[in-house]
């Protein structure tokens, strides 16, 4: 008898045995998990289909990449064809309260923020009102409104456009306009943390109590954001006119948590500095506010 074929026999013995498919209801669970859109509950879903099936953790990171692929071209080709009317996203948040007593306060604060990405563009507009009034008297008085245009030219540079008014009576601001163009850069651009730097020339037309200004300024801004859990998100916005006339600083920074669905409650802490107020007023102006914000 041959035995030319033992050795052969023994080495195919000694190769591990191929991995079999995965089950079809765990694929499918992975499928579905992974195209839910919630990533907390695709890691999780994909997390334990790897430990069931260790296996077939290529096949399941196949299946994944397969389908974020899939979605995004999507998504590409859905920004592509959509009018300037199409995808915007944003949040409406509202605050407000009554004290009576020793003083009689009354408190309300409205915001609005809307949101458009594309391929190459994105749009933000901006709209804040914040009053106080206490004892009969205004003790806050501030609208504000602002549009920013991005064009980007590489994965992180863009061009920046923005323009902005506002208003703030009780400070001496009876009104400003600004325009400004400049460049911003993408520091960091990961799933929970970005941070975008922007500069560049501006023009500012104030009315103030007791003059009027027309200035050139160099405008200057950090729009910071790091999403803490699932939930919850941590945001900081400065932005800084500086001009040999009036500069100005503004910065806020917010905690935002989701409560239930779109609802969400957030925490934020307002300054404005202006170097030169009108006459008796003060430098810096603080708020704090509390409000609900509901996303769409």
């Amino acid at each position: 008898m041959r035995l030319w074929f033992l050795p052969a026999m023994f080495v195919a013995m000694a190769q591990p045995a191929f991995a079999q498919n995965l089950p079809s209801d765990v694929k499918a669970m992975v499928e579905a998990a992974a195209r839910s859109g919630d990533q907390a509950k695709s890691d999780a879903v994909v997390a334990v289909a790897k430990e069931m099936h260790p296996d077939n953790k290529d096949e399941i990171d196949a299946i994944v990449a397969s389908i974020s692929a899939e979605q995004e071209e999507a998504r590409r080709e859905q920004l592509a064809q959509g009018s300037f009317f199409d995808n915007w996203t944003g949040s409406g948040e509202l605050g407000g309260s009554v004290a009576t007593g020793n003083s009689d306060t009354v408190t309300a604060t409205a915001g609005l923020a809307l949101n458009k990405e594309g391929l190459r563009w994105r749009h933000v507009i901006t709209a804040l009102a914040d009053l106080q009034r206490s004892d009969g008297e205004n003790a806050q008085e501030r609208y504000a409104a602002g549009y920013q245009v991005n064009r980007n030219l590489t994965e992180r540079l863009y061009i920046v456009g923005t323009l902005g008014w506002e208003r703030n009576a009780v400070s001496g601001l009876r009104s400003r306009f600004t325009e400004s163009l400049g460049i911003g850069y993408k520091v960091i651009d990961s799933p929970n943390i970005t941070w975008r730097l922007e500069g560049g020339p501006a023009l500012r037309q104030a009315k103030f109590v007791d003059r009027d200004e027309n200035g050139v300024a160099f405008r200057g801004a950090s729009d910071f954001g790091w999403a803490i859990g699932p939930n919850t998100k941590l945001t900081q916005v400065t932005s800084a006119y500086l001009e040999g006339g009036s500069s100005s600083i503004l910065s806020s920074t917010a905690l935002t948590a989701g409560l239930s669905g779109a609802l969400s409650a957030r925490l934020s802490f307002n300054v404005q500095y202006e170097s030169d107020p009108p006459l008796g007023d003060k430098h810096t102006d603080t708020v704090t506010r509390a409000t609900l914000v509901y996303g769409f």
